[in-house]
C-alpha cells in the first residue's frame, strides 16, 4: 500500500468496522426483546450490570477493557478495531436499547425469528470488522489469539468462550433461557461458516495493531512532507 493512500484507506476501514459494531449491537438489542434469553455475553453484562451501578453497554465496555488487558499479556497488543469495538457496541446498544423503537412479538414463533435473525446480524456484524484487519474486538481478539496458541478449531474456542460467559453471568443474575442455548451453540459455527464462504482464515490473518497503525501514519506524514 502507497503511504500517501494510508490514511484515506484507513478512514474507509474506520467506517466500515463502525458499521459491523452498529450491526452486532443491532443483534444485541434484538436478541434481548426477543425475550427467550440473553446471548452468553448479554447474560454477564447484564448480570454485572444488577450488581453495579454500570448500565448494560457500559458494563460491556468494562468488561472489554479488560478482556483487552488480558490479550495484551497474551502478546496481542490492541488495534484500532479492537479500541473501537471496547466502546461502540457498549454505546450503539445503550442507545439502541433506550431508543423504544423495538417491542417484543406477540408470538412465540416470531420471538424465535427475531432470535435466529439476531444471531445472524451478529456474526455478519462480527465478520465486517474482521475482515478490516485493523483490530478485532476484544472478545474476538481473546477468540483468535487462543484459536492460534491452543491449535484448535476457532468454533470450538468460540463455543467454550460462550458457555463459559453463561456461568458466570447466570450466577451473576443474568437471564438465561432457550435463546441463550441457542446462541452459545449457533455463534461459532455460523462465524466459521462466514469465514470459509469469504476466504477468511483467523489463524493466518495479521491484524495491524495500535503501534503498527501509528507508524504507518508517521510514515505518511514524512512522505507527504509535513
Amino acid at each position: 500500500m502507497e503511504n500517501s493512500l494510508y490514511l484515506k484507506t484507513l478512514t474507509g476501514k474506520v467506517f466500515k468496522i463502525i458499521t459491523g459494531l452498529f450491526i452486532i449491537s443491532l443483534g444485541n438489542v434484538l436478541m434481548i426483546y426477543a425475550n427467550l434469553g440473553l446471548n452468553s455475553w448479554g447474560i454477564l453484562h447484564q448480570g454485572i450490570s444488577l450488581q453495579t451501578p454500570l448500565t448494560f453497554g457500559q458494563a460491556s465496555q468494562l468488561l472489554g477493557l479488560f478482556i483487552i488487558v488480558i490479550c495484551s499479556t497474551l502478546g496481542s497488543f490492541p488495534g484500532i478495531g479492537t479500541i473501537l469495538n471496547m466502546y461502540f457496541v457498549g454505546a450503539f446498544t445503550d442507545l439502541l436499547k433506550d431508543s423504544h423503537l423495538f417491542t417484543t412479538p406477540r408470538t412465540i414463533y416470531m420471538q424465535f425469528v427475531m432470535l435466529i435473525f439476531a444471531i445472524l446480524i451478529m456474526d455478519i456484524g462480527m465478520y465486517l470488522y474482521l475482515k478490516e484487519k485493523i483490530g478485532a474486538g476484544p472478545k474476538d481478539g481473546l477468540m483468535l489469539i487462543l484459536t492460534k496458541r491452543c491449535n484448535l478449531d476457532m468454533g470450538l474456542i468460540r463455543t467454550i468462550m460462550e458457555v463459559t460467559a453463561v456461568v458466570i453471568g447466570f450466577l451473576l443474575g443474568g437471564k438465561f433461557g432457550i435463546g441463550t442455548i441457542i446462541a452459545a451453540l449457533a455463534l461459532g459455527p455460523i462465524l466459521r461458516y462466514l469465514f470459509k464462504i469469504f476466504g477468511y482464515d483467523p489463524k493466518k490473518v495479521k491484524h495491524e495493531d495500535l503501534l503498527e497503525t501509528i507508524k504507518q501514519i508517521k510514515s505518511n506524514k514524512i512522505d507527504m512532507g509535513v
